[in-house]
């Protein structure tokens, strides 16, 4: 018998990168009491039921999964082109999601998932949890707060191992089941924090991505984004599989990722996604710093994915669900970064600025 308090998670999987790191984040989390796994795609439930003593129950049938009525939520890392339908009959169980990002191959269809979502009143959210960061929730918070005084541009980059360590032949390399690159795998989550920080849509973009790694991918594994944003703010995006000399795989690859936000008083840095921190300068009164300030944020131990970081993003959307709220990240927020990827796409190959979809 499961406590008031308890969540029994139904987990949807087909062979991703980040599964093995979700289980392990259910299985850490206190509050979870039952996983529920159906394995799709190929997926080697063995392997994955194994990560946690909290599985009760394993199928291949998404039909059989779904009638198991005892399940709080879903939680989905399934390939892109198959996530829209994985989504598509959680709706019809009436089961709130967080599904890993972009969840679809293309905007279009993640928008129809959106809609009838919102039709039956369900909480959709997407795993861009490194907006849960303290760092993050500090920068957003001095941002709106006026801290750097009006911003004038916004700086990021997303630059990590090269496609030669992360198996060429994998899907995420494939466009009829990935969609896109490097921008909807990685870029993604600066594209995320950038709209997040700032509480701003992006309105324009312009762009060139090119294939440079010498493996025969169909996707982009390298782009440069000039974005302009509907406050007026313009920003910029370098992302690309571009660094040697990395681990193999997709848990220890390498990165140099930045994000920096300028204002007319002040300005913030965030070295590395990698680290909870940022350094800040401001002249603006209530806020202001001698010299370049860091601020630094304890890592609290947990073999969660990202951390228990990862696991606080994961309680507050099941708490969310249960209670009606928002989720950490909104589906609709998932929408407007493939809207970005999309109009980066188009301008590269018309040579033309491209209008977001909002």
């Amino acid at each position: 018998m499961t406590k008031k308090d308890d969540f029994r998670v139904g987990f949807i999987s087909s062979p991703h990168p980040h599964s093995p790191m979700h289980m392990k984040t259910l299985e850490v989390m206190p509050e979870i009491s039952e996983i529920h796994l159906c394995g799709i795609g190929g997926e080697d439930l063995n392997a994955l039921g194994a990560i946690s003593s909290k599985v009760q129950s394993s199928t291949t049938d998404l039909s059989t999964f779904f009638a198991n009525k005892s399940i709080d939520a879903v939680i989905v890392s399934v390939r892109n082109d198959l996530c829209p339908d994985v989504l598509a009959k959680a709706i019809a169980f009436n089961l709130p999601v967080l599904f890993e990002k972009p969840g679809a191959v293309s905007s279009m269809e993640l928008r129809k998932i959106s809609n009838a979502a919102s039709v039956n009143n369900l909480i959709f959210g997407a795993m861009y949890q490194n907006r849960w960061k303290k760092s993050m929730k500090q920068v957003r918070d001095l941002v709106s707060s006026g801290a750097l005084g009006t911003i004038m541009a916004i700086e990021a980059r997303t630059v990590t191992s090269q496609v030669r360590y992360r198996d060429p032949d994998h899907w995420l390399f494939k466009k009829e089941y990935s969609g896109s690159g490097i921008l909807s795998w990685l870029a993604c989550h600066q594209l995320d924090l950038m709209c997040h920080i700032l509480g701003n849509r992006v309105v324009e973009v312009s762009a060139m991505v090119s294939n440079l790694n010498p493996e025969e991918i169909t996707v982009e594994d390298t782009a440069v984004l000039n974005l302009k944003f509907d406050s007026g703010v313009i920003g910029s995006m370098h992302a690309g599989y571009h660094m040697a000399g990395s681990n193999p795989g997709y848990a220890g690859g390498s990165y140099d990722n930045f994000l920096g936000i300028r204002g007319v008083g002040g300005y913030i840095r965030v070295p590395s996604a990698t680290s909870d921190s940022y350094e800040i300068y401001t002249e603006v009164d209530g806020w202001v710093t001698e010299k370049l300030e860091t601020r630094e944020f304890a890592s609290i131990p947990s073999d969660a994915y990202g951390g228990k970081v990862g696991e606080d993003f994961v309680s507050d959307f099941l708490k969310a669900s249960r209670d009606g709220l928002n989720a950490p990240a909104p589906i609709e927020d998932a929408i407007h970064v493939l809207d970005i990827v999309e109009a980066a796409l188009e301008s590269s190959e018309t040579g033309r600025s491209v209008t977001v979809r909002n």
